[in-house]
């Protein structure tokens, strides 16, 4: 077999146009997209693409019966282009070839549902950490799921690949691999987890493509005009646009189902960063679906608790709460999955990275079989959320009706029926700077009435704002056991 050969040529060569000062066009190359054991994603026009230093040559290729063939544009790029499919288990050959006997083969290709995971360090973080909670996990390379990684701590060692766009992978060891132990344990947490949920419940093989990076700002996942555009010229951890150069810009082309998302935590390090949040993650979401080519689902995750230690090194994480849910509305076709009360636990020795992700990718995949496969797996798959918010024609109470409830609010410790009457923790009224504890009670199936405190301003309510949340501070939930959404909202 041979696989992918990039045959380098010996005088190197940069391609025009590009800007990208350190790219070598190679004699012929696949995208390195592309490998064996990769899922291509059904129903959608299949893509593949490569680099040849001979413009103007053709280069063809066949695959499960057909065949396409392109030429080498001035670029030094090739795009062939094959009609959609239907999922398929059964293992697949792509063949390509020049006109000058270059040749790739690839072979265990699957067709199913590709998704990306991204964000920061718990999108990244991996599996490895987390097995101690579910030690009784069993391993198989025959399971229908493949995983492509990309890690942050290659790019952020090699930093000089973050100044331009990168047409191709940057790392020649990143590629499509099973599902074993080694390849399993090195993979986003979240990610697998949620496709060994997935895959209880679809018979559809599943490709994940880890695209996030710890520590990763909003803005070094934007293009380079996006995050000026936004005021930035500097990065945190890279270049504004560093990891969206590295991460993220080879992997433009590819057709997928849909993206996981889990970050905030590092503008929750600044005030001025974090009360941006809602309009620069939408601003993020409408570029990408734009550079995509299509308004892919974005499933959202809220920040975690962080415990005391993320009090001093993030002391926003309750204005970045609050903006995700704002982000509901400004961004559509999205959803928000809690994970406020699965944070590290107290003896766990990293703070900042809960390895109770097993947990959290179980709810994300409970809304995306609902959403994605109308597959129905509990009574009530979404946190709480406020829907309507009124005050009282006397001005003393705010009344907040909730969707999402299933058969009712809930304190924690106590079923719905129990609850009712019941104080609840964890209310407010007032924006930000000017918010007051208020006390709050249940007083229907959906329905809670905030006492407003003498001198409070009315303007705004909210719930779970405070940078540490506890179950002593934040305590609603749904008769199912899902938590309240953080929220600070207008009346």
């Amino acid at each position: 077999m041979t696989e992918n050969m990039a045959l380098p040529t010996n005088e190197k060569k940069k391609a025009e146009r590009t800007g990208c000062s350190i790219w070598v066009c190679p004699v012929f190359k696949v995208s390195g997209v592309f490998s064996s054991h990769m899922v291509l994603q059904r129903d959608k026009e299949i893509v593949i693409w490569g680099f040849s230093d001979k413009a103007g040559s053709k280069v063809s290729a066949n695959f499960m019966g057909d065949t396409a063939i392109s030429e080498v544009n001035a670029d030094n790029e090739w795009i062939l282009r094959f009609p959609a499919r239907p999922y398929t288990k059964e293992p697949q050959v792509l063949e390509i070839y020049d006109d000058r006997g270059h040749s790739a083969v690839f072979e265990e290709i699957l067709i199913g549902e590709v998704w990306m995971i991204g964000g920061q360090s718990n999108a990244e973080l991996t599996l490895a950490p987390c097995l101690s909670l579910t030690p009784n996990v069993d391993f198989s390379e025959a399971d229908p799921f493949r995983l492509f990684a990309q890690t942050r701590e290659y790019v952020y060692t090699h930093q000089e690949f973050c100044n331009e766009p990168q047409r191709d992978i940057i790392n020649s060891d990143w590629r499509w691999k099973l599902p074993g132990e080694e390849a399993s344990r090195e993979f986003s947490a979240v990610g697998w987890y949620f496709a060994r949920e997935l895959m209880q419940h679809i018979d559809v093989p599943l490709g994940l493509v880890m695209i996030a990076a710890g520590g990763a700002c909003i803005r070094e996942l934007v293009p380079e005009e996006l995050a000026h555009l936004m005021g930035y010229d500097f990065g945190a951890n890279v270049r504004q646009a560093g990891y969206y150069n590295t991460l993220i810009y080879p992997f433009l082309r590819l057709p997928f189902k849909a993206m996981i998302f889990f970050q905030g935590e590092s503008e929750s390090c600044d005030r001025t960063f974090s009360e941006r949040y809602t309009s620069e993650l939408a601003m993020l979401v409408e570029d990408e679906r734009k550079s995509f080519g299509f308004d892919f689902p974005f499933y959202n995750i809220q920040l975690s608790d962080y415990r005391t230690e993320g009090q001093q090194c993030f002391p926003w994480h309750d204005i970045v709460r609050a903006r995700q849910f704002d982000a509901l509305k400004a961004i559509p076709n999205s959803t928000l999955t809690v994970d406020m009360d699965l944070g590290a636990p107290a003896d766990y020795e990293d703070w900042a990275h809960s390895p109770r992700k097993f947990e959290l990718a179980q709810r994300v995949a409970a809304v995306v079989l609902d959403k994605e496969y109308g597959i129905r797996t509990a009574e009530e798959i979404h946190s709480p959320m406020p829907e309507t918010v009124r005050l009282t024609y006397d001005k003393k109470h705010i009344i907040i009706e909730f969707e999402h409830v299933g058969s009712g609010l809930a304190v924690t410790g106590y079923t719905a029926e129990e609850s009712v009457g019941r104080e609840v923790h964890g209310f407010f009224c007032g924006e930000y700077d000017k918010r007051m504890p208020a006390k709050a009670v249940i007083t229907g199936k959906a329905s809670i009435k905030v006492t407003v405190p003498e001198n409070a301003d009315t303007s705004y309510v909210g719930y779970a704002m405070s940078n540490l949340i506890t179950a002593k501070n934040a305590d609603l939930r749904n008769s199912v056991g899902l938590p309240c959404v953080a929220f600070m909202v207008r009346v």
